[in-house]
């Protein structure tokens, strides 16, 4: 019995690093890419605001925009537009002078107040596919299942006990 708890512990080992190893893979490739948003600049044109920024990238690819609007004088600050229209969102957005629109009015019907307002954009590659790397953890996965099964049949067999090994058992009292 103990035979198959270590040999269990080892198959717990194998899968949680053939689960592990293709996300940390996974995430260091995408961060890996070069993407750079530059000249974010904005205006506000009546009752919206319309930002614009540069994508520096490949522009065969498919990317994910997201616009954040935050403030100088209180680094807490953070608000995600949500009234917006244009080249934000996941679309091949790569090149100079894309536009997003604010309809910033119904988010906050009394304006904002202060000058100390800017945007940030956040852009990841959208990714195409079924990355290699999880096709290697889900085979690793299926080779550490087999040889724990086979790892475990063999050592139960062992492990055992025949009935010779435990006591005779105590007979019945009689109900005279």
């Amino acid at each position: 019995m103990i035979r198959f708890f270590r040999k269990s512990k080892c198959l717990c080992y194998l899968l949680i690093v053939s689960v592990l190893v293709p996300s940390v893979a996974s995430s260091s490739v995408r961060s890996a890419d070069n993407v750079k948003v530059v000249n974010v600049r904005f205006e506000i044109v009546g009752t919206r605001i319309v930002v614009r920024y540069d994508l520096e990238g490949e522009a065969n690819k498919d990317y994910t925009v997201k616009i954040i609007l935050r403030r100088e004088r209180n680094q807490s600050f953070l608000h995600i537009p949500r009234s917006v229209a244009g080249e934000i969102g996941e679309g091949r957005y790569a090149g100079q002078n894309r536009q997003v629109t604010w309809d910033f009015l119904k988010e906050f019907p009394q304006g904002l107040e202060g000058d100390d307002y800017y945007f940030v954009i956040e852009v990841e590659i959208v990714s195409s596919g079924i990355s290699p790397l999880w096709y290697i953890g889900g085979g690793l996965g299926i080779v550490g299942g087999v040889v724990g099964y086979v790892l475990s049949k063999g050592g139960s067999e062992a492990a055992t006990p025949t009935l010779e090994v435990f006591p005779k058992p105590i007979g019945r009292p009689t109900g005279n």
